[in-house]
């Protein structure tokens, strides 16, 4: 340690106090890890909970026709009517049921009769042959919430027989597979980037006031914020999900900032190091509290959505704000005790001051920037893309998206269950019903948007292919595909009562033109017009389309709710109606740029990236808070033109320094292969950088002519 000729008194202070700090670090990290296991769990139906309102039509179907989920293989071949690809899928299907972690495989040689069968049957053909007949197609049914090892086994034995004898490239699809990508994508993410993240900013502190001490303070501060808000939500049987597993970068973030204003603080007071880091932690703590109510409230917004992964991102979100305030406050300021009042002072001197040369030049750039950005972005509003692809999660040239989409321009890949009875209220296991389901079999097929449809007119028609078919009325094969003997068959697609039956659609996602509710709702009508009554309509493709629909409205309300709480803090800190008129002026460039610009350059918002917004926005406001207050603390000493010099010299390079670490520690995420957390860096470091361009040019000379309006008045 470097401390230099301090009174005992204060050195005693200075012990019990770091004391304090280090025993709660090792108290918090002691509970880390005992208890907290941070494996995410993602689920191939993590859009929802079970018990949410949005999951009801899914769950009725799933009561009326119960199945399982699947994973579809698509295997190419050169030839797939000869006898050496029948020999080799044969092979590839057998060590697949050897795992024994799937209940059935379905696939051209344990199906149809034959290839050429398959070829001319109304049923097998869309099932598991490709439009183009270059490949087969496997469909593997598993338990819902099967371990990921079952997706990995299936990968190795594909890669094992992939391109081998008859068989040539195989490609894997269904939600259970991409659920597991996801989850590995976060995991790796989450190692890889969050270490890099908290070095990053380590050596970012240090460049910034060439301190190890504070280096160190600052970043174990960050790490006991994580490690506090990971076992809190443990011990509140919050689980790590697809957006929790990147809150730790998040809390990490938010300690930072505020340990940034509490050190420029710091640096400013001249009275003995005891007294000056208590009246630093005075200074700061206010504004900071208020900080972390703007964000806390930014985060209770998520609890409210429908959306499994926004609410618990919403649950984590509080806890990481307090767990940030108790380690900013509780464990950082003792490190400052440990730095020599002559290294403090000299920090002083080196610290990145806001420059006075040019100042009002540059400031009026920055308004002029700004209004720009802020012209141009309102068209790209509407043009925001909220229900993207789920081949948006992947690299568009990686192994992954293109087996995607090679499985999806074949016959589509993302499931939709469509329940319908006729109008009349009649059964559907006669003639004239299979009429009618027919044609909406057929109108269903003619569009763009779908690419396999599996139903009970199609399921007849393979029956009734059968010599002897003509014997048996339609009433009667029904009830004959319903027994045992023919494992159930028609159970699949129609009910006990025979007045429901089931469509099982594959639709496409790389051909989609529309949001997927629109399409839904075009099936809905055509369905109508057929005669029949859509009872319900569910499956993952339904809930990406009602999720996307809550994104888009997260985004609106959540934006709007921010910047209403955000006007009532303002007031509340201020109480001046002009400053906090003009600071909300000024914190909705962030939004508006951010979420425009992302319009214009058809940046996928999806469920993990679109949060950014809400956290952007809970980081950058704490410049303008920590500026407002400063100002107003000022002004009851000085003139307001004076009042504005002083704060800008003292918040300046706090507010410099905290976004300038926030966009280069975010910036590090651009290196992701995982799209998803490349965006919501991306947007974080957008909003960052506004955030310092709003404060320190936009702020000041909007409230300055709002401010010289107001005295001509008064003249006048």
């Amino acid at each position: 340690m470097d401390g230099q000729g301090v009174p005992k008194q204060e050195s005693k202070i200075s012990r019990i106090w770091l004391g304090l700090s280090i025993s709660i670090v090792v108290l918090v990290t002691a509970l880390f890890l005992i208890f907290v296991e941070m494996r995410p769990k993602i689920s191939p139906d993590f859009f929802f909970g079970s018990d949410d309102p949005d999951m009801a039509d899914t769950q009725q179907i799933l009561a009326i026709f119960p199945s399982e989920e699947f994973m579809i293989l698509s295997v190419d071949g050169r030839n797939i009517y000869t006898a050496g690809y029948h020999q080799d899928l044969s092979r590839f299907i057998n060590r697949l049921e050897e795992l024994r972690g799937f209940t059935k495989i379905i696939g051209l040689t344990n199906g149809p009769k034959s290839a050429r069968a398959a070829k001319e049957s109304p049923f097998w053909r869309p099932l598991i042959i490709n439009s183009d007949e270059s490949a087969t197609l496997i469909i593997a049914f598993l338990p819902r919430n099967s371990p990921g090892t079952l997706v990995s086994a299936t990968e190795e034995i594909a890669d094992i027989f992939a391109e081998k004898g008859a068989l040539g490239k195989i490609h894997i699809s269904g939600m259970p597979y991409i659920a597991e990508q996801i989850r590995r994508n976060i995991i790796r993410d989450a190692k890889l980037f969050s270490t890099a993240a908290l070095l990053l900013f380590a050596l970012l502190i240090w460049g910034i006031y060439r301190s190890p001490v504070i280096a160190l303070g600052a970043s174990i501060s960050g790490i006991t914020a994580i490690f506090l808000c990971l076992s809190i939500m443990h011990f509140m049987a919050q689980p790590v999900g697809i957006l929790t597993a990147n809150l730790a970068v998040i809390v990490f973030v938010l300690v930072q900032s505020q340990v940034i204003y509490l050190t420029n603080n710091w640096l400013r007071e001249k009275t003995e190091p005891v007294s000056a880091v208590t009246n630093a932690v005075l200074k700061t703590i206010y504004p900071s509290a208020w900080c972390a109510v703007t964000t806390l409230l930014g985060f209770i917004t998520l609890l409210f959505v429908s959306a499994e992964p926004l609410r618990q991102l919403g649950a984590g979100g509080v806890i990481g704000v307090f767990a940030a305030f108790v380690a900013c406050f509780a464990v950082f300021p003792p490190f400052l005790l440990l730095s020599r009042a002559k290294s403090r002072a000299s920090l002083k001197n080196k610290q990145p001051e806001f420059q006075k040369s040019h100042r009002h030049f540059l400031r009026y750039i920055g308004v002029i920037v700004i209004a720009a950005a802020v012209v141009i972005s309102v068209p790209g509003l509407f043009k925001l893309n909220t229900d993207p692809s789920l081949l948006s999660y992947f690299q568009p040239s990686g192994e992954i998206a293109q087996g995607l989409a090679n499985i999806d321009e074949n016959g589509g890949s993302s499931p939709l269950q469509l329940v319908v009875s006729q109008k009349s209220g009649t059964d559907l296991d006669n003639a004239e019903a299979y009429k009618k389901l027919w044609s909406l079999h057929r109108e269903l097929e003619k569009l763009s948007s779908v690419g396999t449809v599996l139903s009970l007119p199609a399921l007849l028609a393979e029956a009734n292919n059968h010599p002897m078919a003509f014997l048996l009325p339609w009433r009667e094969m029904v009830s004959l595909l319903s027994m045992d003997t023919n494992q159930n068959a028609v159970n699949n697609f129609l009910n006990s009562d025979r007045d429901k039956t089931l469509y099982l659609l594959r639709m496409k996602e790389t051909a989609r033109t529309s949001r997927r509710t629109e399409i839904i709702e075009n099936i809905k009508s055509i369905a109508e017009k057929e005669g029949f009554k859509a009872e319900f309509v569910g499956g993952v493709y339904a809930l990406q389309g009602r999720l996307s629909t809550l994104v888009t409205s997260s985004i609106i309300t959540g934006t709007l709710s921010l910047l209403a709480i955000f006007l009532v803090i303002a007031w509340v800190v201020t109480r001046k109606l002009r400053l906090a008129l003009t600071m909300l002026v000024c914190a909705s460039v962030i939004p508006l740029i951010s979420l425009g610009g992302a319009g214009w350059l058809a940046v996928p918002l999806d469920v993990i990236s679109a949060p950014a917004v809400s956290v952007a926005f809970g980081l950058a406001v704490d410049a303008l808070i920590h500026l407002a207050l400063a100002v107003t603390r000022k002004m009851k000493v000085m003139s307001a033109d004076e009042s504005w010099k002083e704060a800008l010299s003292e918040q300046g390079s706090g507010i410099l320094s905290a976004s300038g670490i926030i966009c280069i520690g975010f910036l590090i995420f651009s290196f992701s292969e995982f799209p998803p957390t490349t965006r919501f860096g991306t947007m974080i470091v957008v909003g960052a950088a506004l955030a310092a361009i709003a404060a320190l040019s936009v702020f000041p000379v909007v409230s300055g002519l709002i401010s010289r309006r107001a005295t001509n008045n008064m003249d006048d």
